[in-house]
């Protein structure tokens, strides 16, 4: 049976999953790792390994390679929330990486493009199987966000580049910054890259499908803090949906 490796970064990023974990079993890991949980189980008919990793791309590499040397998933998935870039998006709406990057690396002065680390490819690229399954689940989901926002909202979906780097961004210098340098990206978030950096030196198929928590580009009255719980839910609720695709069609 096939074993899919979940990631999120915050509490409320995986505990609505974790919730659901049949013999939800607690992955013992060498020495104390502050902030870093993995749990085991059954999830939707499919073997998962749910990691918590904590903040920033730090966390989430060492979180992701300690997924991957003790519970081997096949595939990763890579679940929260994120800021929007692109002016299409609104608070609700998924986002699924076609590929991610660094928005705070440069190394271009030995020859590399922007947000490129030296000695890896430019952009780290998730599995063309995953970004299609993800959008088909998507679009059999009907999710919601009225209950939780002053106006009643459509969620969409986009798929694009998510750029990561160890800083919130909410607007100012930073995000002119992203928004110059990679005009086509459409999130921001502070794991994903790293994420998919581990992902592609392992070898190991990955996608990121995240909810809107704020706009970074636009003024809004709801902030991160007020729509973060339900931006876990949606994407939570498709990482469901994806594994009862695998459950049906992989095993």
């Amino acid at each position: 049976m096939i074993k899919v490796g979940i990631i999120g970064a915050m509490e409320q990023e995986v505990i609505h999953l974790r919730a659901q974990i049949k013999e939800c079993k607690i992955q013992p890991l060498r020495g104390s790792l502050k902030g870093i949980e993995i749990y085991t189980g059954e999830l939707q008919g499919v073997n998962v390994a749910l990691l918590k990793s904590g903040i920033g791309k730090v966390s989430a590499a060492m979180g992701t390679t300690l997924l991957l040397d003790s519970c081997q998933p096949d595939y990763v998935i890579n679940t929260g929330s994120a800021g929007g870039l692109s002016k299409d998006l609104n608070i609700g709406d998924i986002v699924i990486s076609q590929e991610v990057l660094y928005h705070d690396v440069d190394v271009t002065a030995f020859g590399y493009a922007k947000g490129q680390m030296a000695g890896c490819p430019a952009r780290f690229k998730a599995n063309e199987k995953l970004i299609k399954m993800a959008e088909k689940c998507l679009q059999q989901l009907k999710l919601s966000v009225v209950e939780t926002c002053p106006e009643p909202l459509n969620p969409s979906a986009v798929t694009g580049l998510i750029c990561s780097g160890d800083a919130f961004i909410n607007g100012g210098k930073p995000l002119n910054n992203i928004l110059t340098t990679f005009p086509e990206a459409i999130a921001v978030d502070m794991e994903a890259a790293a994420i998919g950096h581990i992902c592609h030196q392992y070898g190991i198929p990955f996608v990121v499908v995240r909810a809107i928590s704020d706009v970074a580009c636009q003024e809004s009255h709801l902030s991160f803090e007020e729509f973060l719980d339900t931006a876990a839910v949606q994407s939570s609720a498709l990482v469901e949906a994806m594994l009862i695709h695998l459950s049906q069609d992989l095993c």
